[in-house]
């Protein structure tokens, strides 16, 4: 007999059943057997036994049809198949499609196509499900002709081979329950006793006609039902309404009679009335109040705050963890921040899932080692392998590696060339000494020990052919790098740690691996597979294993999808996500078959899910996930859909607020932070007006030592370090360099960056301004020495000065660059166009020096040099030693008196301002300048007399085309681009001797009526002021980098010139005006009257 209980949701049908399955038990009457949903089986066990007792398991059992086609073939036998997982189902999918693709007309593409081929799987799996086999769809396909007519004929197709691709010796999944269907007439089940069905709102094909088949085998058969009545016409009930009359068509076919059972009441809750009413229109009398609540949040983040929230709120009114449940639909878009609100919160949860094992660190490793052998061993390829922790580098030897190969820009060939790497890993501006090269010896030895395993397996794969052969490639590389070891050792300290399910992970990892890499070489075998599709091939089957986490605790609150809510003896349900966007649930798309697809081949009779039959399962979950609270039901809206627009509630919501005289309520995130420690912590901390008050009043009673350490915390401290610290930094004797001394009055932070820090940003080795400028500055110093003992630059000729610039160029390359191998064509090119420009440098210096009485007296000079310069005494008690190499000195004696030019060669266009020596900027040549004035006798032998500065361009001189210039206009052009910057004294001798003519091309200065003018001129006595205010603001300086300053105070003159504009460590600074002294400091820009009102006393600073 068929029995028909049926009833709305909460009228006891369960209860019933369970209730005389224990009378069953009690009375020692087997064979009953209670048939529910997979995902309900365990739930259904939990609660069967606890109504049952102990003896349950002598007389019945839980099952679910694929545990009662494990049933029958544990009494029958397998039949000699093995069951097929997921992966081996998918490799079976591309062999049957690589065996029919020449007969295929809409799918030929799936042989080189992994994601379709699992496409075409889960279209495989519909059909199956739905009871068909390749005989119907055939037919199917003959019925329905044009481009649905082609795409069933190919999937009648390959399904046929996908059969003969599993073969005899494996059953297919999808397949289980088909064979079930065959073998229950063999099978003693359900001859006797009783079969119980409950939880499911329909049925698939296949499984309709197990059970038809199970109708009048001698068992009873009852069946319950969530339907107000079998003759009813609310869309609610449709689908078990429509299930109903195919088990009653199926029963009376068959000649078992049938009886219907209609439970009445239940629940009347607020809930249960919404679930009833929730497609009508009229106005409800239940009161509401206090058990439902309605919310709109800003964004799903708040969603899941204001859950993790009210979570909190009913546990402190008394419920357990375990009594809440949170349902979404789409569930993964929320699942994440849902996570993240509940730690915040304190709120233990568990969300059922299966990882993808794709994320995990051995598939990212072998997709990442796939793609350097397929893809040109590109640099971020290479390092994501390495950085899985499974490559055999650790984190610190990844880093070093990486830096090096990004200064060099490593890829391709370079990675498994047979020669060292022979490039300084600081670039085109290192020099090479012990330390480097021994870091480069460490840098080559990890280089090896990364690409080996990758060539064996490159070299490995161009040679297989077949995917046994690419099978056998892979396993050599996990050989190679010790996986099994690896993966074991990484689970051992997971455990060890306390991090159980991380451990459990880790050791499931290798089993997918292997078992996915057997299946690929027992399945695929001899089928010719290149590299890359063997790749794409083998990631997807390992994509089909996962990994299930088991919760930690049985008091937890549950979260889930709505069409996994199976969960009963819920009290409080909150629901997510309640937008027209997401409930109903969208139509179903993707996939082989679109909307309108489906719905042709339902009014073919074809039985997939169509149009009305997708709604009415929509309303039929909904209305069973309202149903489950048996106390409160709490639904949020978001304020905005997932494309950024403005949502609409769900209907669900505009019913509950019509059915009860309910208001949706915006939700204010700062109150309900209220409910639990650490979000209320914050808003005690940061929170304004009358909460965050409220916060800080609550914790100043109960927690007040808390309360002052979050206050400090709050505050945002000036960049400050101590004294003790900045002498561990720099040391008791502060050693400067002018270059270091522009940092610091540049700014204090950048300075602690660089040289307390040495923090370095990472640079690709180019040939830029700063490593062109060490080349040429190489080629000026080499060139002027060589030709010293035969009358200096000025006496060589232009033909061997070119000589020397091509000679020391040459050796510059080769000594110091490590010559032209492995370098690209672009760098040969750039360094010719160099060479060229330093030879015309060189002759424009030996031009200069012709013209000139000035001579050079020191190339390079290294004024760290012991006991070249003594340490200078700080008025804070400290010292101070200044560095730093002077490009060159020029001297002239006249009048007993040796009078010093420095020079400073300048590849970019930095000019001289006075403005900028007044600010403490800009002043390296003086800094030499004085410090030789105060030294120069020994150095030299005479007393000198400094006579000037002056910044020489180091670069090529390049004229913009501007309409058409006469050869005496691109003369003079080219005469004023070689002028110089800087400060020279004024004393027309002096300006003569630097250049003999009143005419001069290079001095800064010009001649009127005999006299020198121009800003760039000084006396004597302004040049002795200079000096004094020079020393002082170094000393300042000084005593300010001692005291420990690192306040972020960038010079600022104006927004196109400024000291943040190119700084490299913005991204450390995070500079904000006003905020823990981060405060710019602005620029005057001040004419050089002004400068000289100041330093003699006419002025102030301003």
């Amino acid at each position: 007999m068929l029995r028909l209980i049926t009833g709305r949701a909460g009228t006891g049908k369960t209860a019933l059943v369970m209730e005389e399955i224990r009378g069953a038990v009690e009375r020692g009457a087997g064979g009953r057997w209670l048939l529910v949903p997979e995902q309900y089986s365990h739930e259904a066990e939990r609660e069967l036994a606890e109504v049952a007792g102990p003896r349950l398991p002598l007389y019945a059992e839980v099952l679910s049809f694929t545990g009662l086609a494990r049933k029958v073939e544990a009494e029958l036998g397998p039949g000699g198949r093995s069951p097929m997982d997921a992966g081996g189902r998918l490799l079976c999918m591309a062999l049957a499609v690589d065996a029919v693709y020449t007969r295929l007309k809409v799918y030929a593409g799936a042989r080189r196509s992994p994601e379709l081929q699992a496409e075409l799987l889960r279209a495989v799996d519909e059909l199956s499900a739905a009871g068909l086999g390749e005989t119907e769809v055939s037919e199917a396909a003959e019925l329905a002709g044009g481009a649905l007519g082609k795409k069933l004929a190919d999937l009648a197709l390959i399904m046929g081979a996908f059969r003969a691709a599993v073969g005899p010796e494996h059953l297919d999944s999808s397949d289980r329950l088909a064979q079930l269907l065959e073998r229950l007439p063999e099978s003693e089940f359900g001859r006797e006793g009783h079969i119980y069905v409950d939880g499911f709102i329909d049925f698939t094909g296949v499984e309709l006609k197990i059970l038809a088949e199970l109708l009048g085998r001698g068992a009873d058969m009852t069946i319950c039902l969530t339907v107000d009545a079998l003759d009813g016409d609310s869309e609610v009930f449709e689908l078990s309404r429509r299930t109903a009359r195919r088990l009653m068509r199926e029963a009376k076919d068959r000649g078992v009679p049938v009886r219907t059972q209609t439970l009445e009441g239940g629940g009347r809750g607020p809930a249960d009335l919404l679930a009833e009413n929730m497609l009508g229109f009229g106005a409800g009398s239940c009161d509401a109040e206090g058990k439902v609540f309605l919310y709109t949040a800003d964004s799903v983040s708040a969603e899941c705050e204001l859950a993790a929230s009210r979570a909190v709120e009913l546990a402190k009114s008394g419920c357990r963890w375990r009594d809440i449940a949170v349902a979404v639909r789409s569930f993964e878009d929320y699942r994440a921040q849902l996570e993240a609100a509940f730690r915040y919160y304190g709120v233990p949860l568990f969300t059922a899932r299966q990882t993808d094992i794709s994320q995990k660190p051995l598939p990212a490793l072998i997709s990442a080692a796939y793609e350097i052998v397929c893809g040109g061993w590109e640099q971020a390829d290479v390092f994501a392998y390495l950085r899985t922790g499974l490559a055999g580098l650790s984190t610190g030897e990844c880093d070093e590696l990486e830096n090096y190969c990004f200064t060099w820009s490593i890829r391709g060939s370079r990675w498994y060339s047979e020669k060292d790497w022979r490039m300084h890993p600081e670039g085109f501006s290192g020099r090479f000494d012990e330390a480097s090269e021994a870091r480069l010896g460490r840098i080559n030895e990890l280089r090896y020990r990364a690409s080996e395993p990758l060539m064996s397996l490159d070299r490995a794969c161009r040679s297989a052919h077949t995917a046994r052969e690419q099978a056998g490639a892979l396993a050599q590389l996990f050989e190679d790098l010790g996986l099994a070891e690896r993966l074991a050792e990484r689970a051992d300290e997971l455990e060890r740690s306390g991090r159980l399910q991380a451990a459990e992970e880790y050791a499931r990892l290798w089993d997918a691996a292997v078992s996915a890499l057997e299946q690929c070489a027992r399945i695929l075998a001899d089928t010719e597979l290149d590299t890359a599709a063997f790749s794409r091939l083998y990631l997807l089957t390992l994509s089909q294993y996962a990994v299930g986490v088991i919760p930690v605790s049985l008091d937890m609150v549950s979260a889930g999808d709505m069409d996994r809510m199976r969960r009963r003896h819920i009290k409080h349900l909150i629901i997510l996500g309640a937008s027209d966007e997401r409930l109903p649930g969208p139509a179903q798309e993707g996939g082989v078959f679109n909307s309108d697809e489906r719905r042709a081949l339902s009014e073919l009779g074809v039985p997939l899910d169509a149009g009305d039959a997708e709604l009415w399962r929509e309303f039929s979950l909904i209305y069973n996930c309202l149903s489950l609270p048996s106390e409160t039901l709490t639904l949020v809206s978001p304020a905005f859909a997932s494309d950024g627009s403005v949502a609409r509630p769900s209907f669900i919501m505009n019913r509950a607020a019509r059915l009860f005289g309910l208001h949706i309520v915006r939700a204010d995130s700062r109150r309900f932070r209220t409910q639990a420690r650490g979000p209320a912590l914050e808003l005690a901390a940061s929170g304004k007006g009358a909460l965050g008050e409220s916060a800080r009043e609550y914790f100043a009673r109960t927690e007040p030592e808390t309360l002052v350490k979050l206050k400090n915390a709050a505050k945002i401290p000036p960049r400050q370090l101590s004294g003790e610290s900045a002498r561990a930094l720099y040391g008791d004797e502060l050693r400067l360099s002018p270059s270091r001394v522009e940092k610091f009055a540049g700014c204090r932070f950048a300075y602690f960056l660089n040289y307390g820090l040495r923090a370095k940003p990472r640079r690709p080795a180019q040939f830029r301004a700063p490593e062109a400028g060490s080349f040429i500055h190489y080629i000026l110093q080499h060139v002027s020495e060589e030709t010293q003992g035969s009358g200096g630059l000025e006496g060589a000729s232009d033909d061997r000065l070119d000589e020397l610039c091509d000679e020391y160029s040459m050796r510059y390359l080769t000594e110091e660059l490590g010559g032209l191998e492995g370098k690209s064509a672009r760098f040969a090119y750039l360094f010719a166009r160099l060479a060229e420009s330093v030879r015309r440098i060189v002759q424009d210096m030996a031009e200069e020096l012709r013209a000139s009485e000035f001579k050079p007296l020191s190339f390079e000079l290294d004024l760290s040099r012991p006991g070249l310069l003594p340490a200078a005494e700080l008025p804070d008690g400290g010292r101070l030693r200044l560095g730093g190499v002077v490009d060159r000195v020029d001297g002239w004696v006249h009048g007993g008196r040796l009078y010093l030019r420095v020079v400073d060669y300048k590849t970019g266009s930095k000019s001289f301002s006075l403005s900028d020596v007044v600010h403490g900027l800009n002043m390296q040549m003086l800094l030499y300048l004085f410090a030789l004035e105060s030294q120069g006798k020994r150095l030299y032998g005479q007393e000198p007399v400094p006579a000037g500065v002056l910044y020489i361009p180091a670069r090529d001189i390049l004229l913009s085309e501007d309409g058409d210039l006469t050869d005496e206009d691109i003369a003079a052009r080219r005469r004023e681009k070689l002028r110089r910057s800087g400060l020279v004294l004024d004393d027309p001798e002096v300006l003569l001797a630097m250049e003999n003519s009143e005419d001069p091309v290079r001095l800064p200065v010009k001649w009127k009526g005999g006299v020198p003018t121009g800003d760039s001129l000084a006396t004597a006595e302004r040049m002795g002021a200079l000096g004094r205010r020079v020393e002082d603001t170094l000393k300042l300086l000084a005593c300010e980098l001692r005291s420990g300053s690192i306040t972020a105070d960038p010079a600022y003159k104006s927004a196109q010139e400024n000291a943040c504009l190119w700084c490299e460590y913005a991204d450390a600074c995070r500079f904000t005006e006003g905020e823990g002294g981060d405060k710019r400091r602005y620029l005057p820009r001040l004419s050089a009257t002004r400068v000289w009102d100041m330093l003699e006393g006419g002025g102030t600073n301003g």
